[in-house]
């Protein structure tokens, strides 16, 4: 066999072998495909039906609480506290709102009627986590319906504290508002929680006029909760 015929025997082996590699490439090459679903969960909360309370109803209408009688006067500001008075003036209207329509009561709105300087209230109610997402209740909002919102910041370290706001516009704080217990609480789907304000009227309340306050509270999904300052 001479030189050159060993040279193409070789360079035809060489071929072939290359051909045989591609050959087992396309055979054993294959695409991989994973299909995945996502289902996300609601964050949802609502104030429930039955449970709202609160002193000093004008009447005893249905819808609202069942402690009409004598007002009652701050006494122990600047914290929450009273005594009952041996007069009947002024009156507390509760009542709880679907503002979305949603079916879900989700704003609270409070009018006091005829009151004046160091009337005092109470409300009480329940907040129901109806979603599928736990949640921790972030900050209260108030607002007088008009033109004056209010953000509060609310989380687990205040357990007490008062906020002066100005219902009516006129650039004077007109009542005092103190949140209780329970801000800040993990609510887990269908577990509820108490909650409850105490309002005071303040020196600067104006004559002649019904305050009206509506109060809504944001929830946030649990790991997303800042127990300091929010910015």
């Amino acid at each position: 066999m001479n030189h050159n015929f060993k040279h193409v025997i070789a360079g035809l082996l060489a071929i072939a072998l290359a051909a045989s590699a591609v050959v087992t490439l396309a055979m054993w090459y294959d695409t991989l495909k994973v299909n995945t679903y996502a289902s996300t969960g609601e964050l949802d909360a609502e104030f429930v039906d039955g449970t709202l309370t609160y002193m000093d109803a004008c009447g005893l209408q249905p819808g609202y609480g069942h402690f009409a009688g004598n007002d009652w006067n701050a006494t122990n500001l600047p914290q929450p506290g009273s005594i009952q008075l041996d007069k009947d003036v002024g009156c507390t209207n509760v009542t709880l709102i679907d503002s979305d329509g949603d079916g879900d009561k989700d704003t609270l709105r409070i009018e006091l009627h005829n009151v004046y300087p160091w009337y005092y209230t109470h409300v009480a109610f329940k907040i129901h986590n109806n979603g599928e997402i736990p949640f921790k209740i972030w900050r209260l909002t108030i607002s007088n319906g008009t033109d004056s919102t209010y953000y509060y910041e609310i989380n687990e370290n205040q357990l007490q504290q008062g906020v002066e706001v100005d219902l009516n516009g006129d650039g004077k704080n007109d009542t005092l508002i103190w949140w209780g217990d329970n801000f800040g609480v993990q609510l887990h789907p269908c577990q509820s929680a108490d909650i409850s304000l105490d309002l005071t009227v303040l020196q600067d309340a104006p004559q002649n006029a019904n305050l009206v306050l509506y109060l809504s509270l944001d929830v946030v999904q649990w790991n997303e909760y800042n127990s300091g300052p929010i910015g």
